[in-house]
């Protein structure tokens, strides 16, 4: 997220993380960076350095309907972490920092929850496809470790379902694609785009559904998955390659994670199943692909259909929004 929240006053963060965390800040900078949390630099009093993370409970509803159960969800995921860190020993976790209450995520306000995680120096990687054959390999071998941990963690971990954000959004639009949207600057413009395509989008969300009830055989015996493990949620500190943003952190398909590491042709699958020991689907693969698809397109319909302003994360969807409408036809065709 490029803006920090603009209902969200410093000061209130700092109060809930000199509460929760015993942490009172010398300093406190927003780092403008990941697609679904805001983060912030924090150096305490005492100089030591630590990574902040708001969580929008209304912009998660491909996790749960209401607040209440977001939270728990993303609960759930991040104390998942911790035990994977902690009891299992998956040093590659970075998991967030307990409250002064043992719990990882802390109310903030009715909107908002917050959480602290240790601050990693070392080098990112930048969103995108994987690159690099070689940090490929040494991705789909740590999740093969993550994925043969699934029993520790298995009674504790949320099971996942694999829906889109922006659904309810989405589904609106396609009932009414020449209702006026009147939510910000960017409305009508996005708005133009997407009705030359709505029989694609329609097609294309029906279709993940028939393929996601196809797959349901294929997908009962889950692993406890990261969600989403691309490279910018990959950093090498000291020489170790670490896997942050774990609010995503459920029991899914193996192909959930592989789905994101593997190639357009699959390339790194027969790596994962050496060593996972396990077979994986590749309509599962597709399912999730489409998923992930689907689920940019639709967040920018919840994004522009209802009140926005023009900031650097609404000029950065409105920008892209063109581009990946020009993709509907081959995830179309994949899906046939």
């Amino acid at each position: 997220m490029r803006s920090p929240p603009a209902d969200l006053v410093p000061e209130r963060l700092g109060r809930a993380l000199a509460v929760g965390w015993r942490l009172r800040a010398a300093s406190m900078e927003y780092v403008p960076e990941g697609g679904g949390s805001h983060h912030w630099k924090l150096t305490g009093e005492d100089g030591q350095p630590h990574f902040v993370t708001v969580d929008d409970l209304d912009d998660k509803d491909w996790m749960a309907d209401t607040r209440e159960a977001v939270f728990e969800g993303l609960r759930r995921a991040l104390s998942t972490a911790v035990a994977l860190r902690n009891e299992v020993g998956l040093k590659f976790v970075v998991a967030p920092v307990a409250a002064g209450d043992g719990e990882p995520l802390r109310r903030l306000d009715g909107r908002y929850a917050v959480s602290v995680f240790p601050f990693l120096a070392g080098r990112s990687y930048p969103f995108g496809p994987y690159t690099d054959a070689r940090l490929r390999g040494r991705a789909l071998d740590m999740i093969a470790e993550l994925h043969r941990s699934t029993p520790a963690v298995r009674g504790g971990a949320a099971r996942h379902v694999p829906r889109f954000a922006g659904r309810g959004d989405l589904s609106a639009f396609l009932l009414d694609p020449d209702r006026p949207w009147n939510g910000g600057p960017f409305s009508e413009a996005a708005r133009g785009l997407l009705v030359t395509r709505t029989a694609d989008l329609a097609q294309l969300a029906a279709g993940l559904d028939r393929l996601a009830d196809a797959t349901s055989p294929a997908r009962a015996d889950p692993v406890i998955t990261h969600g989403e493990p691309h490279p910018a949620n990959l950093m090498s500190v000291d020489g170790r390659l670490m896997l942050v943003d774990w609010d995503t952190a459920a029991l899914a398909p193996a192909e959930r994670d592989v789905s994101l590491i593997a190639t357009a042709g699959n390339e790194g699958v027969d790596r994962y199943q050496q060593a996972a020991g396990r077979e994986l689907d590749p309509a599962v693969i597709t399912l999730y692909r489409v998923r992930w698809y689907l689920d940019d397109l639709a967040s920018t319909v919840r994004m522009f259909r209802n009140r926005h302003g023009d900031t650097p994360d609404t000029r950065r969807w409105r920008d892209g929004l063109a581009s990946r409408l020009e993709q509907l036809p081959q995830w179309l065709e994949l899906l046939a």
